[in-house]
C-alpha cells in the first residue's frame, strides 16, 4: 500500500512539474530603507546589511531563473517538443523586475546614507 501511495505521489509530481515550473526560484523580499535624515547609525548599519543580503539573494535568484530556463529548454529538446516562448518571457520578466528592484533598493540606501551624512556633519 505504501508503495502505491509513493508511486502515485511521484507520478503526480512528474505530471504537475510543468505547471509549477516557473516557481522553482523564490524572489527575495526587498528590505525597507530608513530615512537617512532621521535614522540612527545602528539603523543605517542594519539597513546596509539588509541591502547587501538582498542584492546577494537577488543575484542568486537571477542565476536560478537562468538555470531554470535552460533546464526547461533542454527538457523540451530532449522530449522533442516545442519550447513555449511564453515561459521564457515570464522568466525573463521576473529577472528584469528583480533587477529593477535591486537597483531601486541600492539607490534608496545610497540616498539614505547621503541624507544621514548631510544631516549629521562632522
Amino acid at each position: 500500500m505504501t508503495r502505491g501511495i509513493w508511486l502515485s505521489t511521484v507520478a503526480f509530481a512528474m505530471l504537475a512539474a510543468p505547471a509549477f515550473a516557473q516557481d522553482r526560484c523564490s524572489a527575495p523580499i526587498a528590505p525597507v530603507v530608513p530615512d537617512g535624515k532621521v535614522a540612527t547609525v545602528a539603523e543605517l548599519v542594519q539597513a546596509n546589511k539588509d541591502v547587501v543580503a538582498f542584492i546577494k539573494a537577488s543575484d542568486e535568484f537571477q542565476n536560478c531563473l537562468v538555470t531554470d530556463l535552460q533546464t526547461q529548454q533542454a527538457e523540451a529538446r530532449n522530449n522533442k517538443k516545442p519550447f513555449d516562448k511564453a515561459i521564457q518571457t515570464a522568466i525573463e520578466a521576473k529577472g528584469d523586475s528583480n533587477q529593477k528592484e535591486k537597483e531601486r533598493v541600492g539607490n534608496a540606501y545610497n540616498a539614505s546614507a547621503a541624507a544621514y551624512k548631510a544631516a549629521h556633519p562632522r
